[in-house]
């Protein structure tokens, strides 16, 4: 079958953040949303019939989240899409990925120690660190003209550090779209394990890699209570991003003991989301066709912008093309603005909320993030209106 995803959507007046919450990021309303990682594009209809289906059963009571229905549909995506082997086991319902992110910082840190992330970093990682009285150890990816590398000496300098007890792995990358090898993730699998270094790796993105050799996944690295996380979800794949609910996988007992207790008995959010868990049984088990064809239309989106930026824009913006995910990491440093004066300009001129830089990082910024999970037609406006942004502060006429 073939999904059309050129439909241009107007979330307009539905409470969605994208459209109807920028007034707490940004300086102006009603701008055309580039920013937040949702997608203008519909969560396919097998999905959304299915759980209008399960609607008309009138009755949402407790659930039993642990469905054989429910692990064999994660089974069956692993094993299709990544061909890793899960154990039913080690499945866990979660309420949400931040929160368990937040769990393994808490029980395996202390107030004041730090938390090793890459930087640029996905900006809630960055929060929650902060928000828990953390500090952030960063371990700088490195832009080449392969992509974004990892710099292994100076990550394992920073994982040998006494006060670094947890990493938090974005796998792939947010907001670069870099996609972790095998031998990237062994490495880091062995540095952590020798300095005593507990992973968590938030894979919420795994199911939008482009590259050839695929996606590849921590848990190819777990072996019985191996100091592994991984937490995901179809929030960002299906556009289901309001069902708040997760899943996590790991073969630590230790941690599972005290997660699960505490889940019950200290938060009271054992209680599992009927829907969500609905969505998985039928996502996973019948839209491998749709998100490759939702991948086909990321990467022509992804080589719009390149093209754009190297045929229009290069003497201001350049652009490494992700490996994954729908979000762009564009660099304006060779304009010579400061992040300031571009957002004004992209926000007063071209009416454009794009992801502000500095959000993502732990110093000043020359980037700005584009989520291009969108039509090509409203793509293509946003590309004409960053250029009309930087024309205007070329010609001193953003006021």
């Amino acid at each position: 079958m073939k999904y059309n995803f050129d439909e241009v959507i107007d979330r307009r007046g539905t409470a969605t953040v994208a459209y109807d919450g920028q007034r707490k990021v940004y300086d102006y309303e009603n701008l055309e949303p580039f920013w937040i990682a949702d997608m203008d594009i519909k969560t396919p209809d097998f999905i959304i019939n299915h759980l209008k289906n399960k609607l008309d059963q009138a009755h949402f009571g407790y659930l039993v989240w642990k469905q054989e229905a429910y692990l064999n549909a994660i089974k069956n995506w692993y094993k299709t899409r990544f061909s890793v082997n899960i154990q039913k086991n080690d499945i866990y319902y979660v309420p949400s990925i931040l929160f368990t992110v937040t769990e393994v910082i808490r029980e395996f840190t202390k107030e004041g120690e730090g938390v090793l992330i890459h930087t640029p970093s996905y900006n809630a990682f960055l929060n929650l660190i902060e928000g828990n009285k953390r500090v952030a150890v960063e371990s700088p990816l490195v832009a080449t003209d392969n992509g974004y590398e990892l710099d292994k000496e100076q990550f394992e300098e920073m994982a040998a550090r006494d006060d670094v007890k947890v990493l938090v792995l974005c796998s792939p990358h947010n907001p670069t779209g870099k996609v972790w090898t095998k031998e990237e993730c062994a490495f880091m699998k062995d540095v952590c394990e020798r300095h005593g270094v507990f992973i968590v790796s938030d894979e919420i993105h795994m199911d939008f890699v482009r590259s050839e050799n695929g996606f590849y996944s921590m848990t190819n690295e777990m072996t019985l209570d191996s100091p592994i996380l991984v937490v995901t979800g179809l929030g960002k794949t299906f556009n289901l991003a309001s069902l708040a609910s997760s899943y996590m996988i790991t073969k630590h007992r230790y941690f599972t003991l005290q997660f699960n207790r505490k889940l019950a008995t200290y938060y009271g959010l054992s209680a599992a989301n009927t829907l969500a868990v609905e969505a998985v049984k039928v996502a996973y088990n019948e839209a491998g066709e749709w998100v490759d064809q939702l991948n086909e239309h990321i990467e022509k989106n992804m080589t719009i912008l390149d093209e754009f930026i190297k045929n229009e824009m290069s003497d201001q913006l350049s652009f490494i093309k992700p490996e994954s995910t729908y979000l762009a990491w564009i660099d304006f440093s060779k304009s010579g603005y400061v992040e300031s004066d571009v957002q004004k300009a992209l926000q007063s001129v071209g009416k454009l909320a794009t992801g502000i830089g500095h959000s993502y990082e732990l110093g000043e910024s020359h980037h700005f993030r584009m989520n291009l999970a969108c039509s090509e037609e409203k793509l293509r406006s946003g590309l004409e209106s960053i250029k009309k942004s930087f024309d205007a502060l070329d010609h001193d006429e953003v006021k």
